[in-house]
């Protein structure tokens, strides 16, 4: 008689269940594991009711941005804009000295073009002051602030944006850059400067108690124009003194606007008073229901938008079991077919807290960047934010918590000029708009 060892027979069997097991279609793995009542049901919405409309911005910090903006625009939804800025100007060495007896023979500004928005085929014009009290480093300046300054124009100069073409200058060509020159009007500013006390000249930080900074601008534009963006701290953005004295002929001098200058935008949108009628009706008027039809956003300041999904709980009211969100995706479409201004290339979508004015990053911005998306998508005009982990927080929401919604933004608002319009939650211009909607797939557990 053949006796088999335990220890072949137990391996034997375990390799017969195994077998068995992989021939079995994937689809009936573990169906008798449960019943068919408890099986798990997938389903998918995307008519979750949102509550959405635009609000104004208070402001924003604009001090030390990436790039400087400058320029008048007229947009036919959103009315006039224009954006000014504040700078220091630095002392390229320290303790120059002029020499004697040094005549002025023309202050040049210098401003190096780093991109633009709008039509650059608006004649503007530009104006330059000095300031008269001090900006600081350490401290925060914000878009609706102003510094008081000598109203004395030094510019008074009409100029198309180029912000693409090359700059011939020396015999040389340099990058796009415009010049304006701030003795025309006065020589008082460049003479201001070269006839400084010596204790000034020491160092930048003495200099700038002395000269306090500039303020530039533009006068606004009737139609069309263009946001101008610029890179101050280049060594290209600077302000030169051309002079002459006893002993030298063509001297120069050059003061600089570097990393550590004190800097910040201005923004002006004028109340709003020349937007288009539905945009007044909902953000100055305060017709959120108007946020059915269109939402705005815009950067520089402007506009924000709120979101809330009220009733979100009453799905799982509706059901009275435990559900599970499989994939949550907020989707923005876009109300301009073809958009005559370039939307902006990423939105931020973040939380509110009580404070109206405050807010804080998602849950699902911690699973990066790829996942939680809100890039454009040029092919259907639209942006995609995945928020699963907020819905699932949201229907699990106790009854003594509270939610205060979202925030949709323009990313980089301080150092950018644009500007969006998209589709409210129940567009009725046209049968085939794609609204502002919540996607959902979501389990339900019996």
């Amino acid at each position: 008689m053949l006796i088999l060892s335990k220890r072949l027979v137990i391996p034997g069997m375990l390799l017969v269940m195994i077998v068995a097991a992989c021939n079995k279609k994937p689809e009936q793995i573990g169906a008798n594991l449960q019943p068919d009542q408890d099986r798990i049901q997938v389903l998918q919405t995307d008519t979750i009711a949102i509550n959405a409309y635009s609000v104004l911005e208070d402001s924003i910090r604009t001090d030390e941005p990436s790039q400087i903006l400058l320029g008048s625009m007229f947009d036919p939804t959103f009315g006039k804009t224009v954006a000014s800025f504040y700078t220091q100007l630095r002392l390229s060495s320290n303790a120059p000295d002029f020499g004697t007896n040094p005549v002025l023979d023309s202050l040049v500004l210098q401003l190096a073009y780093s991109g633009h928005y709008g039509d650059t085929t608006t004649m503007q014009t530009i104006r330059v002051q000095e300031l008269v009290h001090d900006i600081y480093l350490d401290s925060n300046y914000f878009s609706n602030q102003h510094i008081v300054r000598d109203p004395f124009d030094y510019a008074n100069k009409q100029f198309y944006p180029r912000p693409t073409a090359p700059f011939p200058f020396d015999g040389d060509t340099l990058q796009a850059m415009i010049r304006v020159r701030l003795s025309d009007q006065s020589p008082d500013l460049g003479n201001k400067i070269l006839n400084a006390p010596a204790e000034f000249l020491v160092s930048s930080d003495m200099f700038a108690e002395y000269m306090k900074g500039i303020y530039v601008t533009v006068d606004p534009v009737g139609s069309d124009g263009a946001i101008s963006y610029f890179d101050l701290p280049s060594n290209l953005s600077r302000a030169t003194i051309y002079y002459h004295n006893d002993s030298e002929d063509s001297l120069r001098y050059e003061l600089m606007i570097s990393a550590n200058t004190v800097r910040f935008n201005h923004f002006e949108h004028f109340n709003y008073a020349d937007a288009s009628p539905e945009f007044k009706a909902q953000l100055l008027q305060g017709d959120t229901s108007l946020g059915q039809e269109k939402l705005y956003l815009q950067a520089m300041g402007g506009l924000r938008v709120y979101i809330g999904f009220p009733n979100l709980q009453r799905l799982v009211q509706t059901t009275g079991k435990k559900m599970i969100i499989n994939e949550a995706r907020l989707i923005f479409s876009g109300y301009e077919d073809e958009p005559e201004f370039t939307p902006p290339s990423k939105l931020a979508l973040v939380k509110r807290t009580g404070d109206d004015q405050n807010y804080m990053i998602m849950e699902d911005q911690l699973d990066g960047e790829a996942y939680f998306d809100g890039n454009y998508k040029a092919s259907v005009n639209e942006y995609h934010f995945r928020i699963t982990r907020y819905v699932q927080n949201l229907i699990d929401l106790d009854a003594d918590e509270e939610d205060y919604g979202l925030y949709a933004l323009i990313i980089g608002a301080s150092s950018k000029a644009d500007r969006w319009v998209f589709n409210g939650t129940n567009p009725q211009q046209e049968v085939d708009q794609k609204s502002f909607r919540l996607q959902i797939i979501y389990s339900i557990i019996d």
